[in-house]
């Protein structure tokens, strides 16, 4: 899909939620006056919508919008913009801060009552106390975290048919789904830096600064 009718359906996404709010829906044909005189441009979105992605006849705009925004300035349709963080549950936070710490050479940044946030790099490492003890070690909430842009979020969070496995509770909008092995995923708004920043506005019980991002 070129530039052209990218912008096309942005502005008729647009026009139509400016006049009729965030519920309207349209369908490809929105894209195209009635005596249409770009017959393979409609059969390009045709095939889009269609055969791609399988909508319905009628979609929201909003949500037309957003998939449309996905696109990169190539005209590559993106949603994943790399890995963000791994967070794994772990039994005791000490020994695992001075394995992760010492012995792999992570930088601590911080702890607090039950985790820490390490780094190495551009990595980005959570560990996360479990303290469901009646199970032990339990890989209840280890993860893999992506970054994605808000477009592609809202496409995603428009999906009735992910698995949810949690809601969100932290800085960063967050959607977390199940694979179709049962693997946890995250795709999650916002970086290492930006949830340091928003605990020295609220900080988790018991923070502990580790390094020199105590004065960030």
């Amino acid at each position: 899909m070129n530039l052209e009718t990218r912008q096309k359906i942005l502005s008729v996404c647009q026009e139509k939620i400016r006049q009729k709010g965030e519920k309207v829906q349209v369908s490809f044909y929105a894209f195209f006056a009635n005596k249409n005189d770009q017959p393979d441009t409609l059969m390009s979105v045709a095939r889009w919508w269609i055969e791609k992605h399988q909508l319905n006849h009628f979609e929201k705009a909003t949500k037309i919008y957003a998939m449309i925004k996905a696109y990169d300035d190539k005209g590559v349709e993106s949603s994943l913009k790399g890995f963000n963080h791994l967070t794994l549950a772990v039994n005791d936070l000490t020994r695992s801060l001075e394995f992760y710490g010492n012995q792999l050479g992570f930088t601590a940044e911080v702890r607090w009552a039950n985790g820490a946030y390490l780094s190495y790099g551009e990595a980005w490492l959570c560990l996360s106390l479990c303290l469901d003890k009646k199970e032990g070690m339990s890989e209840q909430y280890t993860h893999y975290a992506f970054n994605i842009d808000a477009a592609a979020l809202a496409v995603l969070r428009d999906d009735p048919t992910l698995d949810i496995w949690q809601t969100n509770q932290s800085e960063g909008d967050s959607l977390y789904v199940r694979d179709p092995d049962g693997h946890q995923l995250e795709f999650h708004l916002g970086s290492l830096s930006s949830r340091l920043a928003s605990l020295k506005e609220m900080p988790y019980q018991d923070l502990e600064w580790l390094s020199c991002h105590k004065n960030f």
